[in-house]
Order: C-alpha cells, then sequence, then structure tokens
C-alpha cells in the first residue's frame, strides 16, 4: 500500500500543533487589516475576537495561494508517496481552486485534491476520521476519496449568528439573504449543507434558538451513532457556554464534546455573538 498523507488548511479548526504531531499538512488563509496581510494561524484567536467586537470595520480575508499549497505538497511528498488535499467548501472560499492549481503544478498524479463541502469542525472531523482509516492500513486512495466525498452526508453543522450583515458583507450568506433586517429578538438558525450556508427559520427568542439548535444539531444521520461533537462559538462564551449545557442536557458526557473558540476565518464572517454545534456520525 503506498504511504497517504493529508494536507487541509487552518479552518479545520485544529490546532497547528496537533496537525504537525499527527503528520498532516496546513496551508494557512490569511486576514487583512487595514493594508496588512497576516496568516490566520500566526494571530492569537481570542485576541481577535476581541478585536472585532471593538473594530469600526469588518477586516477581509483572502485564500491561500497557489505558492503556498505547492511549499506544503513539495514538502509532504518527500514523505509520503500520495497526498489527499481537503479544504474548506468550494462555495465558500477559493482555497479549493488554489489547492488544484498547486497540484497541477507540483504533480497531480499524487496529488489528490477532494471537495469536502465542509467549513470549520465539519472539515476538523473529516480530517480526524480519515487520518484513521489511513493508519488502519486498509483503505486505497480511491476509497479514501469516496469517504471524503460522502463525508458531509454524515454531519450536521448548525449554527446563529449576532449580525447577518457580517455575512452579507462577507458574501458568504447564500439564500440566508432571506433573513437580513430581522425584526428585534428574532435570531435566525442557519445550516451549512452541500457546502453552503442556508436559512433554516427564524426563532423568537435566546433560550429557544438556544434549545432548538442543539436538537436539531442532535438529529441521528448515518447509522445514527454519534462519533464527534463540537460547541464553537466566536468569543462568546455565554452563547457557547449555553449550547454545551443544552447538549449536555441531551445526553452527551461533557468529556465527549470538544468546546473551544471557532477558527477565525470563519468567525470573522460570522461575527460576535455566533455560535453553532457540529455533530459527525458513524
Amino acid at each position: 500500500m503506498p504511504k497517504i498523507g493529508i494536507v487541509t488548511d487552518n479552518t479545520c479548526d485544529i490546532e497547528p500543533k496537533q496537525l504537525e504531531e499527527m503528520g498532516i499538512g496546513c496551508v494557512s488563509l490569511y486576514v487583512k487589516r487595514k493594508d496588512k496581510f497576516e496568516r490566520a494561524v500566526d494571530i492569537d484567536t481570542d485576541d481577535f475576537y476581541e478585536f472585532l467586537k471593538t473594530s469600526d470595520y469588518i477586516p477581509a480575508t483572502s485564500q491561500p495561494t497557489p505558492q503556498d499549497f505547492e511549499e506544503v505538497y513539495r514538502k509532504m511528498l518527500k514523505d509520503y508517496d500520495e497526498l489527499i488535499s481537503v479544504h474548506l467548501s468550494e462555495k465558500l472560499s477559493g482555497t479549493y481552486n488554489s489547492a488544484r492549481i498547486a497540484g497541477q503544478n507540483v504533480d497531480e498524479k499524487r496529488i489528490h485534491i477532494v471537495e469536502s463541502y465542509e467549513a470549520t469542525w465539519g472539515l476538523g472531523h473529516l480530517v480526524l476520521e480519515l487520518k484513521k482509516l489511513i493508519d488502519s492500513g486498509d483503505y486505497t486512495i480511491e476509497e479514501l476519496r469516496n469517504f471524503v466525498e460522502h463525508f458531509q452526508e454524515k454531519v450536521n453543522v448548525y449554527f446563529t449568528v449576532g449580525n447577518l450583515n457580517y455575512l452579507a458583507k462577507g458574501g458568504r450568506i447564500g439564500k440566508a439573504t432571506a433573513f437580513v433586517g430581522s425584526m428585534l429578538n428574532i435570531k435566525p438558525l442557519l445550516k451549512l449543507e452541500n457546502g453552503e450556508i442556508l436559512p433554516v427559520k427564524r426563532i423568537r427568542g435566546y433560550k429557544k434558538i438556544i434549545k432548538e439548535l442543539s436538537t436539531l444539531a442532535m438529529e441521528e444521520k448515518g447509522k445514527g451513532e454519534l462519533k464527534n461533537i463540537t460547541v464553537e462559538h466566536t468569543g462568546s462564551l455565554k452563547l457557547g457556554g449555553d449550547l454545551l449545557d443544552e447538549v449536555v442536557k441531551l445526553g452527551v458526557p461533557r468529556e465527549k464534546i470538544i468546546f473551544e473558540p471557532m477558527d477565525i476565518i470563519i468567525g470573522m464572517h460570522l461575527g460576535p455573538d455566533s455560535g453553532g454545534i457540529v455533530t459527525s456520525w458513524e
């Protein structure tokens, strides 16, 4: 069996140190504040969310360049026979296209760029499960590609935002534009499906959005066995903590739940006081 490696990007939400320890390559997207571009992996998450709460403008984001990918691919191919490269949904970012160009430039026969249709911990859970399959040594590259392409069918990604203007200004809102200009105390419930953000419903009241979001995220998919769950937030410990408490009430052991801030690239487009739950199933 060929030795197969994985390449992903920082929007998978897995800490760069953990990715490095697992031998997984990572390419970073960029944040533009004023006229300065910074690699997202070089920015402290907590500090950034504090900045976002008081900033008088919304920073911009930028995809990695093909050259960024080429550097990682060439390094990884010294240790691996083939690579599977999985990234933020093509419908949300040009990251996938940069990876595709780089793969063609480096070695398109050995580098397999596969659309994940995911973001944040939807992508993170995919990367971790893919790593387990590769480590088992029982799967061909074609079987691994098939696993990636169908992983979204076993994932729930539900979230709410404090202000839809962040998504609207960033151009990532998709069909959820129908929710812009919602009435006071009406919270939008959104989901990621087929790689794009879709509206689910408007919900009146904070407590109701916490309950409904948690209930939908816990709806069984696939074979109905919960494998991974993450509760995440954009710097709001109140919202994140209330989602966490609700999931525990639904019967999920606390030790099974990853609870942490969201990667700043995705979090910036959602804005402050946003959060969600990602579950993946057998």
